[in-house]
């Protein structure tokens, strides 16, 4: 259609209409509906692009559903972008919606076609799983599972790491998945390419925040990557997932001593110099046998401590403070007490 507006027109007139902005977006609503029935993929893409604006001011477009289902089939990259991205929008809720069955086929189909045909097809794959992520669902979980878990071999890191972090938001929709992807999970923290071996350590991080005893075979892997990686956000996971696995496993406290220590000295990350202190204070907790170096490790504690208590930052003040009340919790232990003179 020639005179159809374009989300260009369609924000450019929300700004000229202050005094009746509801009425000009209720005109432009009706348009839209009489666009989404048109047969053009077009016609079609350019309204589902205003519903997605006019859907983060408030306004629903869960109607739209079946018209962004349609536009995700379409051959054309650009056409079938704005139609994924209109899904993951409008099915706010796909636990209700009848439309999410149809999306499965179209999904298996665009995974399975990244590992066959040109490169263009990674990244319709891409717009796949982002997708999934987005409107995971258990039967859509079940169904899909085997699909992500062949893109965890895929010969590009792309789709490697884009099919790591959507298996986590399947696993919350599909907790049994878990079970069965374990393994293909634990070889991609040995990925040759850092950005897969970093969406590793992000989904084990988040799935092992509710039960850490479960993940303690990963401890190897993890203490190697805390030996060996340049990565501060990595380091950050890596470091709090171990931290979490001391309390479940005293032995790893001991272990974990010099390499914290040696971030701490050797960091100028805040995040991670927090993350690492606080890592220390725990393990100075769960400490089965003080080592030689206990007053050392504990006065950089309180040294690094003190700074963050001393900084005119009110939220590194706050982790101080934090920090501090960890590491009391250590020295309230007979076997461990220790003046605090420089406090």
């Amino acid at each position: 259609m020639v005179f159809e507006k374009t989300l260009t027109d369609l924000v450019s007139g929300i700004r000229s209409h202050k005094r009746d902005t509801a009425l000009y977006i209720s005109q432009n609503i009706a348009e839209i509906k009489t666009e989404l029935q048109s047969s053009d993929f077009y016609t079609k893409s350019n309204a589902l692009q205003k519903l997605t604006f006019l859907q983060m001011m408030g306004y629903s477009m869960s109607y739209a559903a079946f018209a962004a289902v349609e536009v995700m089939s379409s051959p054309r990259f650009a056409l079938k972008r704005v139609g994924y991205l209109a899904a993951c929008q409008g099915l706010d809720q796909p636990d209700k919606s009848p439309v999410v069955l149809l999306t499965t086929n179209l999904l298996k189909k665009e995974m399975r076609g990244a590992t066959v045909g040109s490169g263009e097809n990674v990244y319709h794959a891409g717009l796949a799983v982002n997708c999934l992520s987005n409107i995971a669902t258990e039967d859509l979980g079940r169904e899909l599972l085997p699909d992500l878990l062949h893109l965890l071999k895929h010969p590009s890191p792309y789709s490697r790491k884009k099919a790591l972090l959507c298996l986590y938001k399947v696993f919350l929709k599909y907790p049994q998945g878990l079970r069965l992807s374990f393994d293909q999970i634990k070889t991609c923290l040995d990925d040759p390419h850092p950005s897969v071996v970093s969406c590793a350590v992000n989904v084990i991080t988040e799935l092992s925040d509710k039960n850490p005893k479960n993940y303690l075979p990963l401890a190897p892997s993890f203490f190697r990557l805390l030996t060996s990686s340049a990565n501060n956000w990595m380091l950050i996971k890596v470091v709090k997932l171990l931290g979490s696995l001391v309390p479940e496993e005293p032995r790893l406290a001991r272990k974990l001593l010099d390499p914290l220590a040696s971030i701490v000295r050797s960091t100028h990350a805040k995040s991670l110099l927090y993350e690492a202190v606080y890592a220390l204070t725990l393990c100075l907790q769960y400490l089965q046998k003080a080592p030689a170096n206990l007053g050392e490790v504990v006065e950089l504690s309180v040294t690094t401590l003190r700074d963050f208590v001393s900084d005119a930052d009110q939220n590194l003040k706050y982790l101080g403070l934090v920090g501090f009340g960890s590491l009391l919790q250590s020295q309230v232990r007979p076997s461990f007490c220790m003046k605090f003179d420089y406090l």
